[in-house]
């Protein structure tokens, strides 16, 4: 399964965070089909999903977990030098690429060596394209050279890699300081974020040697990331089949499909916290996905911004803001928006959904924002500090403040029921989902989310 609500807001700035794009990471490789009509008892559903779904991710997963550990202990390990330690952290990299996705081996040696070679090259020769040259290479390659089978599974992995290479190239544009082979190998290779994400600074990849920012608890942090990775895998690709059987009504089935989706991202995001915990990297970076900020959202604005907080936080700080100072906001939107949907690759349901999402978030923002100014009530896309609430009138002294909210979050809730429809459990999700696919899934369903995000524009229009 793939994240794809990794999506656009068409509204965008510094004051109020309303973009995010998932780092479709995401592929849970254990998928469970249901042979028989009638329901599993309990019994039956633990013998034949949840028990060798968990056995076996949990087994799947261990040479990762043990090259965590080995890269924390050279992190804290004094007698190690600095060229050494990233060299460590090159060759964990580089066997845990080969163990999991041996196809993007070779594709990533060349990138990387690539992309440190275009530091060099004079800003006056490139003028700031060069930096993206190598991450367009690798990704129109693998797009038009490889099986879709292949290039579905290896996707996350070179996202990844081309958000460090770019973060780093544009940092180094700005200081005009190249930081040596041996800590660009170690950071683009580090094993911990190498295969999952997410992306992490150079910064904060460099501090791990001379700063001790966990505290005793990094175990039991740890522990209980894996826990809930483990729970929304169970929820993903068990207990949603089972609760929500195949003759059940339409949008029940399109609620169950997308929110197996989700949960398979959560289960994957929560993996990544796990390592970057056991890694050694701060608790504070290890926050990726929020998931009871998306399952009852406030609105579409707050899903985009928690789906990936680091994703989110990098197309904020190397594409937008960057933008925003030739193109203006508009221009740097776009901008925003079309790389995140090249990273995602060429993919018509990605960029469909994308474009959806952006469409509907636009709308909604600009809608509670002028209705919050009209009523004076706090019932714009982002909640006030309750301390800092200027409005007349909020959630905790009117009700029909509270109301409202409630309407626009179960509106939002339905959105993405509809947008998240499509990542069913088809034998497309080995390849990506088509054209065809989506179109006939939103059919099903009349268009109904298309139709509803209309009329609110419409009232939009009316009111303003």
């Amino acid at each position: 399964m793939e994240d794809a609500t990794a999506g656009a807001t068409v509204f965008y700035d510094d004051e109020d965070d309303c973009l995010d794009y998932e780092c479709l990471h995401n592929n849970v490789e254990y998928d469970y089909d249901y042979a028989d009509s009638e329901k599993e008892t309990l019994h039956e559903l633990y013998q034949y999903c949840l028990s060798p779904s968990l056995y076996d991710t949990g087994y799947h997963l261990l040479p990762l977990l043990g090259s965590t550990i080995l890269f924390r202990l050279f992190v804290h390990t004094e007698y190690i030098s600095y060229r050494i330690f990233h060299i460590l952290s090159v060759i964990i990299g580089l066997y845990i690429i080969q163990h999991y996705v041996q196809e993007s081996l070779i594709v990533l040696i060349v990138f990387v060596l690539l992309s440190y070679g275009i530091l060099y090259v004079p800003k006056k020769w490139h003028r700031d394209t060069g930096i993206f040259l190598p991450s367009l290479l690798i990704i129109a390659y693998c797009e038009f050279s490889m099986q879709p089978v292949i290039w579905h599974r290896i996707r996350s992995v070179i996202m990844t890699m081309v958000m460090k290479a770019i973060s780093i190239a544009i940092d180094v544009n700005d200081s005009n300081k190249v930081p040596d082979v041996y800590s660009f190998m170690g950071y683009m290779f580090c094993g911990v974020t190498c295969l999952f994400g997410p992306w992490i600074s150079f910064k904060d990849y460099l501090s791990l040697r001379y700063s001790n920012y966990q505290t005793k608890w990094w175990i039991i942090c740890s522990l209980g990331y894996a826990f809930l990775s483990f729970v929304f895998l169970s929820i993903s690709n068990c207990w949603t089949q089972w609760i929500f059987v195949d003759n059940s009504w339409k949008w029940l089935i399109a609620y169950r499909d997308a929110l197996s989706f989700r949960t398979s991202h959560y289960f994957v995001s929560y993996i990544a916290s796990t390592l970057l915990v056991l890694g050694g990297f701060p608790l504070s970076s290890s926050a990726i996905v929020k998931p009871l900020f998306i399952e009852f959202p406030r609105s579409l604005v707050q899903v985009v911004i928690y789906w990936n907080i680091p994703m989110h936080y990098w197309l904020k700080t190397y594409i937008f803001r960057p933008s925003i100072k030739n193109l203006g906001k508009f221009g740097a939107v776009t901008v925003t928006y079309l790389i995140s949907s090249l990273l995602h690759g060429l993919n018509f349901q990605l960029a469909a959904i994308l474009l959806s999402l952006g469409f509907y978030t636009y709308v909604e923002f600009q809608l509670r924002a002028m209705l919050a100014d009209i009523f004076d009530a706090c019932i714009a896309s982002k909640q006030c500090v309750k301390q800092r609430c200027t409005h007349k009138y909020n959630s905790f002294n009117c009700w029909w403040v509270f109301m409202t909210n409630l309407m626009f979050s179960g509106l939002a809730m339905f959105h993405l029921a509809y947008l998240g429809l499509m990542f069913d459990t088809s034998d497309l999700q080995e390849t990506g989902y088509s054209y065809r696919h989506t179109i006939t899934k939103w059919s099903e369903l009349g268009f109904a989310s298309h139709w509803v995000a209309l009329a609110t524009y419409c009232i939009y229009l009316l009111i303003k």
